[in-house]
């Protein structure tokens, strides 16, 4: 039996979607909102003080919600900054009658014709040429609809289905499934997620690949494509995005050293002034790997 089936930064995951699992579980039970907004800046305040790496949160100022495309840009690099993964993720809520995303299909901005968020959402990623990803917060009294697809929980020997208090899924094939019937229904978009700590599988051994985290990342979202439910794609020719960067892409590094200095001269209000350039954006989350070599890969024998 493994000691740790978890990387550090995978645990960090699992311990923000058992959280989510937890506390929308008690705002159901009590009547409570716990709205999307608050769950993100919940998760970002979780990883501000779990996560074992670097972390760099660059919150924008309130934009308008019918301009944003995309909720967050989010980017996973490794401890030598040389591997990266930039996506757009947005984020939706499960129903507390735990049945549907009510949100998926909304309508965004004011202009003629209406322009459906998850269109916009994967416009803009296509745009950026990153992958679009889908965050689900979710809480089931019935977790026996939950699939039982993740690579480290039940190879460790461990029940956890309070993993899925978040849950991700390729913007493509969400859309896909949700044509033509509006169909927004958990258990169709189920088949096609995975809790949020298999982005960064490490398939129970609790060990990253010298590529970092950046290279598990491309590994699941590839996974995901394969994932039945929105339809099989073939994720090299559907979604050219799924590469690895050599470098963090602009609008990263614009709002850490915007963030930066505003620290030192507040009166500059950089990141608001970049914010404007990036109206479909709420803010930017970069994650490093920490530091340290990870263990060398395995090979077996012929």
């Amino acid at each position: 039996m493994l000691d740790y089936p978890f990387t550090p930064e995978q645990t960090a995951l699992l311990n923000c979607a058992r959280t989510t699992w937890e506390r929308r579980r008690i705002a159901k039970i009590r009547g409570l909102s716990f709205g999307e907004e608050t769950i993100t800046e919940t998760i970002l305040m979780d990883l501000a003080e779990a996560f074992p790496g670097h972390l760099e949160i660059v919150q924008f100022t309130k934009n308008q919600e019918g301009k944003r495309g995309a909720d967050w840009a989010w980017a996973f690099r490794d401890a030598s900054g040389t591997q990266n993964l930039p996506m757009l993720v947005q984020a939706k809520l499960l129903d507390k009658q735990d049945l549907e995303y009510h949100e998926i299909a909304r309508f965004v901005g004011k202009k003629l014709p209406p322009v459906r968020q998850i269109d916009r959402l994967i416009a803009t990623a296509t745009k950026y040429g990153w992958p679009a990803i889908y965050a689900f917060y979710n809480h089931l009294d019935d977790p026996r609809r939950i699939p039982n697809n993740c690579g480290t929980v039940p190879n460790a020997g461990l029940v956890m289905p309070e993993s899925w208090g978040i849950s991700v899924a390729l913007a493509d094939q969400v859309r896909d499934a949700l044509d033509p019937r509006k169909d927004q229904l958990f258990d169709t978009h189920s088949r096609h997620s995975m809790p949020l700590h298999c982005l960064l599988c490490s398939r129970a051994r609790g060990e990253r690949p010298f590529e970092g985290g950046p290279l598990q990342i491309l590994q699941s979202l590839r996974r995901l494509g394969r994932l039945r439910g929105g339809g099989e794609i073939d994720a090299d020719a559907a979604l050219p995005a799924l590469r690895l960067r050599k470098a963090l892409p602009d609008l990263f590094k614009r709002a850490v050293a915007a963030a930066s200095a505003d620290e030192e001269k507040p009166e500059g209000r950089r990141v608001e002034a970049l914010a404007r350039s990036y109206p479909r954006i709420a803010g930017v989350v970069v994650l490093q790997d920490a530091e340290g070599e990870p263990a060398p890969p395995k090979y077996s024998r012929a």
